[in-house]
């Protein structure tokens, strides 16, 4: 009896090291010390459950065959947690392609969007803490608001003076001057941004080379379009 103990042990304790050996060797990155850190309890539970079947009267056969399919479970979900950085990515990028203003975080500080049905780019942006919807338009001087987003970020409308004319790509607009506190793109933020609000209307606020310019890079490649800070 002792020795059939000992076999059950043998076992079960090479199936439960196993499944730590495929973990590290399919992960892309292995075992990070984090990992290791938050596997010590998981590691205490494991060998007492391997004790207590090396202790079990059930038949060697069976028990060792609904381990291994319970383990084999665990390796699916191990593996698909050690990806889950790549796999994250991934589900951002289709993603973006599906909401194209949303974007992807390609790298820290690096937004990339998918140019939308009509080849426009748009960017979901937050002003003030507000999310405004643009269209990026590089015939345009600066950041252009139209006048829904202007009072939905608290802008007084009728204290605007409209004393300057814009440049946008479908000709010139009378605007009033003001400064946006803060405006944010998914890592990319800036703050005290100079803008405008559009006396007329305007289906939806402009994006502009006054802010794009500040930015270390952008690029525009086919229908992709790129914005590092």
């Amino acid at each position: 009896m002792e020795k059939r103990s000992r076999l059950r042990f043998l076992v079960i304790a090479a199936i439960a090291g196993g499944l730590i050996a495929a973990v590290a060797f399919l992960s892309p990155v292995g075992l990070t010390g984090w990992d290791v850190a938050n596997a010590l309890p998981l590691s205490i539970i494991l060998l007492l459950m391997v004790a207590r079947l090396s202790a079990s009267t059930r038949p060697l056969g069976p028990m060792a065959r609904q381990l291994a399919a319970f383990l084999a479970f665990g390796v699916v979900l191990a593996v698909g947690y050690s990806y889950r950085g790549p796999l994250s990515h991934a589900f951002d990028d289709a993603l973006g392609r599906v909401v194209p203003g949303r974007g992807t975080e390609v790298a820290p500080g690096m937004m990339r969007f998918q140019a939308d049905d009509g080849g426009q780019f748009v960017i979901d942006a937050t002003v003030n803490g507000t999310a405004v919807h643009f269209l990026v338009d590089t015939g345009a001087s600066g950041i252009v608001l139209s006048r829904r987003d202007a009072g939905r970020l608290g802008l007084s409308l009728e204290d605007l003076r409209y004393a300057g004319q814009f440049s946008t790509a479908n000709g010139l607009v009378r605007a009033a001057p003001v400064t946006l506190d803060e405006i944010q793109i998914g890592p990319i933020g800036a703050q005290g941004v100079s803008a405008w609000v559009n006396e007329g209307d305007l289906d939806s606020s402009l994006l502009g080379m006054s802010y794009l310019s500040t930015l270390g890079r952008i690029e525009i490649k086919g229908d992709t379009l790129t914005l590092e800070r």
